[in-house]
């Protein structure tokens, strides 16, 4: 009985096999980028801890969006990316090919970093790094059965409007393949400023005695702000402008379909 609950699990999570080839010279720079970031910005920076934790984001992102949880945007989001992802989910409300899109971490079969940036704007300091996820799951690879009538209600849907042809519908895996886009970006502003003042320390208490308390200044943009319910969620994004972690400021999904599979 535990052979063939085994067997059946390993048939639930057939998948193609997956071969992805970068541009080597894309891949040096990007290397070389992050090389940078980390011995001349950010010594604790570890980019296999990044991509894992890159991989959660992807995969919570796009809960959000596939649930229309536009509440829960701001907890992850800069200001610009939660202008664009809310922009972007009320316009892909309607494409039932979304409910298709639901990936745990075993899933994202691929998390390639494509690009990295330094920039600084306006006396802020931030970086920037660009990530590629590609994701497959096997359609029969759920284990809640409310989830599978749900998944075969809308392929089922989905054929009708393709007229996808009888043949390719009786093959015996159907994958769901997506290739999702995530800039994640990171303020290093405040850490700059304390390693600046850590070097300078007259001109620190200088700025400190003439600045007002940044418990003023949140006071003064909370009061403003309770007067107007509307602005609640956005508030919730401008606070994130000085969180030294990262946040998304771009999502997309590049790619979306339906493989159909024979192991034979």
């Amino acid at each position: 009985y535990q052979r063939e609950n085994t067997l059946n699990e390993q048939r639930r999570k057939v998948i193609p096999k997956l071969v992805y080839l970068h541009n080597p010279w894309k891949y040096l720079i990007t290397k070389f980028n992050m090389w940078k970031l980390k011995w001349l910005w950010d010594y604790s920076f570890s980019e296999a801890e990044f991509i894992e934790g890159s991989k959660q984001a992807a995969i919570v992102m796009t809960d959000i969006i596939r649930q229309q949880s536009s509440d829960r945007i701001g907890d992850y989001t800069t200001p610009v990316g939660f202008q664009q992802i809310t922009r972007d989910m009320l316009l892909s409300r309607n494409d039932a090919r979304l409910q298709l899109v639901r990936f745990e971490k075993e899933h994202l079969r691929r998390a390639i970093p494509m690009k990295v940036a330094t920039r600084q704007n306006y006396g802020r300091k931030y970086a920037f790094i660009d990530m590629l996820f590609v994701g497959l799951r096997n359609t029969k690879d759920f284990e809640s059965p409310s989830e599978l009538v749900e998944i075969n209600d809308v392929l089922r849907r989905m054929d009708t409007e393709l007229k996808t042809p009888a043949e390719v519908i009786s093959v015996p895996h159907r994958i769901v393949f997506a290739e999702i886009f995530i800039r994640f970006r990171r303020d290093y502003t405040a850490e700059w400023r304390r390693k600046q003042d850590a070097k300078n320390p007259t001109s620190a208490q200088r700025g400190a005695a003439t600045a007002p308390s940044s418990q003023q200044q949140h006071s003064s943009s909370h009061d403003k702000l309770a007067d107007q319910p509307s602005n609640l969620t956005l508030e919730k994004v401008l606070s994130r402008i000085n969180d030294p972690g990262w946040s998304v400021s771009f999502y997309k999904i590049l790619t979306f379909d339906v493989l159909n599979f024979d192991p034979q």
